[in-house]
């Protein structure tokens, strides 16, 4: 492992960095899984709003659930 996973949401670090790109996401999923259920709920055959399952991206990777819920990933180096 060369690089740590940073999720900063609204501007706030997680309290934990993440060895993965997907263990990060999955704790994003874990923690606004309510909201994306109700969108899924009121989705009822249209295209949902949250974009959680988008490739990591070289340096940042954003997020969306909602309108007011800003979510980037840093791909952060780690130095020896």
């Amino acid at each position: 492992m060369n690089a740590v996973y940073v999720i900063i949401e609204n501007g706030e670090p997680y309290r934990m960095v993440y060895a993965t790109f997907e263990s990060a996401v999955a704790v994003v999923k874990a923690k606004h899984k309510q909201t994306i259920d109700e969108q899924i709920k009121e989705a009822e055959g249209y295209p949902i709003c949250s974009d959680l399952d988008v490739p990591e991206k070289v340096g940042k990777t954003e997020l969306y659930i909602e309108k007011g819920i800003n979510i980037i990933i840093y791909k952060l180096p780690i130095a020896f």
